[in-house]
C-alpha cells in the first residue's frame, strides 16, 4: 500500500514541524511565517491524532510487500506514536485529572525535549522517503 507509506512520511514531517517550529522558525527565516499556524489548537491536535494512528498502523501493516513484517517500518512508527503522543499530551496536559507534580514531572522529562524529537521526526520521514528499502526506515 504505496498510500499508507506516503502517509506515513507525510505524518512524520507534519508532526515533526509541529514540534519544532519554533526551533526552525529562528534558524531558517521563510519557516517562521508557519508559528502561527502550528499554534493553533486544532492542528496540534490533528497532527499528534494522525501520526500516532499512522505510526499504529504502521507497527501491524507493511507498506510494500517486499518489507519485513514489523522490523521494516519501526523507526517510522516508532516516532510517529511518540511526536503523536508528545503533540496530544502538550495540548491535553490542562484537561486532565493528574496532580500537578506528575504534570510537571512529565513536562520536565518529556516537553524538554520537544524539539530534537520534532527534527528526528523530521529526519526520519525524509530517510523513509528517500531510502524506501531500507531495514528499519
Amino acid at each position: 500500500m504505496m498510500q499508507f507509506y506516503v502517509l506515513s512520511i507525510l505524518a512524520n514531517i507534519f508532526a515533526g514541524l509541529a514540534l519544532s517550529v519554533e526551533y526552525l522558525g529562528e534558524k531558517v527565516a521563510p519557516l517562521s511565517s508557519l508559528k502561527e499556524f502550528f499554534s493553533s489548537k486544532s492542528v496540534r491536535v490533528g497532527a499528534g491524532s494522525v501520526a500516532a494512528i499512522i505510526g499504529f498502523l504502521k507497527l501491524l501493516i507493511r507498506s510494500t510487500a517486499g518489507e519485513v513484517p514489523l522490523v521494516g517500518d519501526f523507526l517510522p512508527a516508532l516516532a510517529g506514536l511518540s511526536m503523536g503522543a508528545v503533540l496530544l499530551f502538550d495540548v491535553y496536559k490542562d484537561r486532565t485529572k493528574l496532580s500537578e507534580e506528575t504534570i510537571t514531572n512529565i513536562e520536565k522529562s518529556v516537553l524538554t525535549y520537544r524539539v530534537p524529537l520534532g527534527l528526528g521526526g523530521i529526519a526520519i520521514g525524509l530517510l523513509h522517503f528517500l531510502l524506501p528499502g531500507a531495514l528499519f526506515l
